[in-house]
């Protein structure tokens, strides 16, 4: 365990150990060294004659450890785990008269220091940093080298606009920070079912549970008319009571639909006349003596049709006027594809049958015809023969 001054007290710690290895070692030092702890471009000012500076740089999370459990958990229980941290510090001394060789010695005696202390103990940590909880925690706390390539002192050195010093980097980790939050906590499991037996295995790679795999349209199809049966393909569909539910974006609730037929793998209805045009989706309710069971949505293009007399004629002045089944609503999408050319409709003001098309800009032709409603066409190909053939009668001669 530790608390969020566990940063705090392995720095105080490092001070300390670093400031007791050169008290015990700096014969040949004029002055008494002080171990500080501040950015560069105010270290070289810290109004010592030779001082050390230890500069915590950088602060990374250990992903090894990140998502483990906290370890003071039971089975069965679950907590946010600690925030492991490497600390990576910078280690540079300054002389106030610029002597390198007496910086050097001083560089000398703390690395000595520290590399005959790669752990800090619990002791130390317990001693120096009485005010947090980071000698309790589990993992220890080690020191290892950090070299650092031209770039990243360059780097570093920048960032303070100061001019460089000898320095050593290292990293201290792991640093443990325990979250505040109360862990979860279950009650024992008396029973694991009737007869203490628990879940049965089923030696079955499929699922045991109800699962709609597609919506077929009829003729192969890739899209469904109004008053069309489409079947559902699926797996578990077997149920006292069955509903088709049909959604689509502009619906407020889904349309529930009594099925035509119903069995283990299939289950059949007929499109409902309230479905608007565009991108639905259709989904089973279940129920056998439990509350009811609700499939996974598979998606069921509704296409319009268009009920106006075809094939039409247009002059490329003027504008054609297309009704359709179901209606197209206020914010959805219409469009007449003739061949290759795109007319928007006229704005939608409200639910409406017969839409308005300007042929301006068509070139005089007879165009094959789609209408698009948010993406879904009109039915134009006949797929009910081998190869498909276009349905000639869908079809607008621009003049």
């Amino acid at each position: 365990m530790s608390d969020a001054r566990a940063i705090e007290a392995v720095t105080q710690t490092l001070r300390w150990l670093i400031g007791t290895g050169l008290g015990r070692h700096q014969h040949g030092v004029a002055h008494s060294v002080q171990v500080v702890a501040m950015p560069p471009d105010q270290a070289q000012n810290n109004g010592n004659d030779v001082a050390l500076n230890l500069f915590l740089y950088q602060a990374q999370v250990d992903a090894a450890l990140r998502n483990q459990q906290p370890p003071m958990l039971v089975p069965g229980e679950t907590g946010e785990p600690p925030l492991p941290l490497v600390l990576h510090y910078l280690l540079t001394p300054y002389v106030r008269n610029g002597e390198d060789a007496t910086a050097h010695h001083v560089l000398g005696i703390a690395l000595q220091t520290l590399n005959d202390n790669v752990v800090l103990t619990r002791a130390q940590l317990a001693d120096i940093a009485p005010y947090s909880d980071v000698a309790k925690q589990v993992e220890r706390i080690r020191i290892s080298w950090q070299p650092l390539e031209e770039k990243d002192i360059f780097s570093l050195w920048s960032i303070f606009s100061s001019p460089y010093r000898l320095s050593v980097a290292f990293e201290v980790r792991v640093v443990l920070i325990d979250s505040k939050r109360p862990p979860r906590t279950q009650l024992p499991v008396l029973t694991r079912g009737a007869g203490d037996r628990g879940p049965s295995a089923n030696a079955n790679v499929d699922s045991p549970f109800p699962a709609l795999t597609a919506a077929l349209a009829p003729g192969g199809q890739p899209s469904a008319l109004i008053g069309d049966t489409v079947t559902l393909h699926g797996a578990n569909l077997t149920a006292s009571t069955v509903r088709v539910l049909v959604d689509h974006p502009l619906l407020t609730d889904p349309i529930p639909v009594t099925p035509t037929s119903t069995g283990g793998t299939e289950v059949a209805f007929t499109v409902p006349d309230t479905v608007p045009a565009g991108a639905a989706t259709v989904a089973l309710g279940l129920s056998t003596d439990i509350p009811e069971t609700l499939t996974n949505a598979v998606p069921l293009p509704i296409a319009a049709k268009i009920t106006s007399p075809m094939p039409a004629s247009v002059a490329g002045t003027g504008s054609l006027t297309i009704t359709c089944t179901p209606p197209v609503r206020p914010g959805q999408h219409a469009l007449l594809l003739l061949a290759e050319h795109a007319i928007a409709a006229a704005p939608i003001a409200a639910t409406t049958g017969s839409l308005t098309f300007a042929a301006q800009g068509v070139p005089a032709g007879e165009y094959l015809t789609r209408l698009r409603i948010d993406g879904v066409d009109s039915q134009l190909v006949d797929r009910s023969v081998t190869p498909p053939v276009f349905d000639n009668t869908q079809l607008v001669t621009v003049t």
